[in-house]
């Protein structure tokens, strides 16, 4: 487990990369912190196609932050966030961020 800290280097590392198309974070308990982090630093990545964030514990607040990056890739054709506790309404804002 990287927990919210770990979530936030490895944030940094992804600002810096040019292309990222695939991130699988499972398991890694980031919560709502890391989730932010990570959400801000894919926010430009616009060939982004594969996001796996479940079991992480990010809540609702953190899958508000990760809709920011999903609103801004377009090519997303694999989202899991589940294990998640983002209930209904988290559920609504990451299609509607599609």
């Amino acid at each position: 487990m990287i927990g919210p800290d770990g979530a936030k280097q490895l944030a940094k590392v992804l600002e810096n990369a040019k292309y990222i198309t695939e991130l699988w974070i499972s398991s890694n308990g980031i919560f709502p912190d890391g989730a932010a982090a990570i959400g801000k630093a894919l926010a430009d990545k616009k060939c982004l196609e594969v996001l796996c964030m479940k079991r992480n514990d990010i809540g609702l607040s953190g899958c508000q932050e990760m809709a920011s990056c999903l609103t801004a890739s377009k090519t997303v054709r694999v989202l899991d966030f589940s294990g998640n506790n983002i209930g209904d309404e988290g559920v609504k804002i990451l299609v509607n961020a599609l």
